[in-house]
Formats: structure tokens, sequence, C-alpha cells
């Protein structure tokens, strides 16, 4: 009797074995059972979906933007109607590192900025054996489109020119035109540590000229620095004019203008009309020449075409 018992018990057993195995809902009851366990982590990286290594490259990305921000609104890459011109004050020349009076060169002086104007100095050293320099001291230059024209009629030597800064971030270029030349151009560096207005001791003698041309400078600063000063008190003559390049005929032209308060659009006749003591822009180009040309007298009136028809013949 036990032994058919036992044989019955196992036979129940075997008969449930068989009917797990295969009764599908079984099958079904265990993938649900890993199917909760799925979803727990799930969960779980839904509360922190990105994994740290992904948050380290946001970060570089994020701090690489900035740096490229930062770098495009610096100077070096500043556009013309944000430039800060008074980043630019100091002592600049061709090589930073050489000596220019030995070896010869151009230095570029920025010592300050008024408004729309820089005050520059400007030095040339020659190359040649004799080192002879030209100095020109306290030029005003006009600041326009990250641009700088300037213009000066004679520095008490003789010497005259004009010329243009661009400015280039961490250098500026600098095309110059001394004494009616051949247009040169410079690409010049800051100086670190020099000071604008500390001019070093020159261990070079000093560009000379003959006494008659100094004598003839001293006369045109009493006479404040015009190119033409009896243009409004007696008429002119061609032998008046005899001597001036088209560049001087075109300044002394429109002087006549200057002097009752004509402004102008021209860079180069702006820079070297704000460098004179004696001028003050109050007129617009355009209102000048439609209702104040009248206030011209006679001799001007008169000048003015002479000078204009030199200029012509040309």
């Amino acid at each position: 009797m036990s032994d058919e018992k036992k044989q019955g018990s196992q036979q129940v057993e075997s008969e449930q074995i068989e009917r797990s195995s295969s009764d599908p809902q079984s099958g079904s009851d265990a993938k649900q059972g890993q199917s909760y366990k799925f979803k727990l982590r799930s969960e779980r990286e839904r509360e922190f979906p990105i994994q740290p290594k992904y948050i380290a490259l946001i970060i570089v990305v994020v701090l690489a933007v900035l740096g490229t921000v930062a770098v495009i609104n610096s100077t070096v890459f500043q556009s013309a109607d944000s430039m800060n011109y008074s980043d630019y004050i100091g002592v600049w020349q061709e090589d930073a590192s050489k000596d220019i009076q030995e070896q010869g060169g151009v230095k570029l002086r920025i010592h300050s900025v008024s408004g729309g104007t820089l005050l520059i100095s400007l030095e040339y050293y020659d190359r040649d054996p004799s080192h002879d320099r030209i100095v020109i001291k306290d030029v005003g230059a006009v600041t326009r489109d990250g641009q700088a024209y300037y213009a000066f009629s004679d520095d008490g030597h003789g010497n005259s020119g004009n010329g243009v800064l661009t400015f280039k971030g961490r250098k500026i270029e600098w095309k110059s035109v001394l004494n009616n030349e051949k247009e040169a151009y410079y690409d010049v560096q800051r100086v670190k540590g020099a000071d604008s207005d500390q001019e070093e001791p020159s261990r070079i003698k000093e560009a000379t000229k003959p006494a008659e041309e100094s004598s003839k400078a001293s006369e045109e600063k009493e006479d404040d620095d015009y190119i033409l000063p009896n243009s409004a008190e007696e008429y002119l003559t061609m032998e008046d004019l005899e001597g001036l390049s088209p560049k001087e005929l075109r300044l002394a032209r429109n002087e006549i203008m200057a002097r009752h308060g004509r402004k102008f659009g021209d860079p180069e006749l702006s820079a070297y009309f704000e460098s004179k003591d004696w001028y003050e822009g109050t007129i617009d180009g355009e209102i000048f020449d439609e209702e104040h040309t009248g206030e011209l007298n006679e001799y001007e009136l008169r000048n003015v075409d002479l000078i204009l028809s030199m200029e012509q013949g040309y």
C-alpha cells in the first residue's frame, strides 16, 4: 500500500512538470518577471539619462564655444565700427626687437585718442651709413572705418607727407608718403614696455636742411602754416603756383574754403586740415557748396579758379 502511494505521488509530480514545461502561460509568467526587472533599470536611467562621459563632452564643447566667442570679440577680430583705438596707444616699429636707430627703419608713436582723432608722431631712420633721421611730432590722424588718415605740410624742416594707418589686431599696416616720394608700406608691431611719450636719446645726427629752406619754413610757420597765406588778400599768379605739386595745389584750393569752416568728406583732406590749429570745420561740405560759397571774396573766387586750372593742366 505504501508503495502504491509513492508511485501515485511520483506520477502526479511528473504530470505537473510536463504541464509546466508545455504550458505557454508559465513561460509568459517568466518573461513578465524578466521584463519587470528591465523596467526597473529603465526607470533608474530616466532619473539620470546622460552618462558621465557625455556630460564631460558637453562641458568641453561649451568651453570651446565660449573661448571662440571671446577671441572673436577681442581686438584681433574687432570690426571697424567697434574698434577701440585706445588699445593702440604706444610705440610701434617694423621689427619690435631691432635697433632701428642703427639698422634703419620706421617708428610710429600713438600718444592719445581724442574723439575721432589720434595724436601721433612719425620717425624715419635711413638705412644708409649716414643714419639721418626725420621726426614728425604731434600729427593729427582722423579715424574712419578701422583706419586713420594723416597729412602734414611742413614739420619745421621742410618735410611734408601723408599716410594711412590700417589697424589689424596685433599689427598696424602703414602706408606712408614722405616728401612726394614713392609710397612706402610697412607692417609695424608694438614695442613692449615702450612709452609713447618718452623719446629715446638720439645716437645719430639729425637730418639737416639748407639755411634757405629753414628760413622759408619759419616764415610759413608765422603764417599759421598755410600753403598760400595770401590767397584771401590778393590775386595769385601762375608764378605764385609754380613749384607746387598736384597734391599741394589741391590742398591750397581747399584751404580757401577751409578758412570759412567747410568740412571735408575726403579722409585725406579732413586729416590734413584737422591737424591745423587755425582750422574749425563747422559746415557740412554739401551745405557749404550750396549756401556759403557767396562768403568767398573776389580774391578767393578768382584764386580758386586759377588753382583749379593749374590742377587740370597736370
